[in-house]
């Protein structure tokens, strides 16, 4: 699934979409200490059911050299049963997170959460 099926769940004349930009306040430290960045993005509709939403969990190091996505279209497709557990496996898993490597999510990063 890929950005663009994303905006056209967002653009879609049956629902009226909203979304919410949520950034990790907590230092996440991989096992060799270096420090990486999340950042969830919540899109959601009136109509649309919580586990029918799209997920996109937006990470970067703190050296802003790897930026990446997990996307899935609906949250019921998330295999991870947590938010701790795919945060981990992404920043310590090198062939996982190579995968989600997405140099254009730079862009994402431009916000001012903190």
């Amino acid at each position: 699934m890929g950005l663009e099926t994303i905006k056209a769940f967002i653009e879609s004349d049956r629902m009226k979409m909203c979304e919410m930009w949520t950034y990790d306040k907590e230092k996440r430290l991989d096992r060799k200490g270096r420090r990486w960045h999340f950042v969830h993005r919540d899109i959601h509709g009136v109509e649309t059911p919580y586990e029918e939403r799209p997920y996109e969990l937006y990470f970067r190091n703190d050296e802003k050299t790897a930026f990446g996505v997990l996307r899935f279209q609906h949250r019921k497709d998330n295999p991870y049963r947590d938010y701790m557990t795919v945060v981990t496996k992404i920043m310590n898993n090198d062939d996982f997170r190579m995968t989600l490597l997405d140099p254009e999510t730079e862009n994402v990063w431009n916000r001012n959460w903190k």
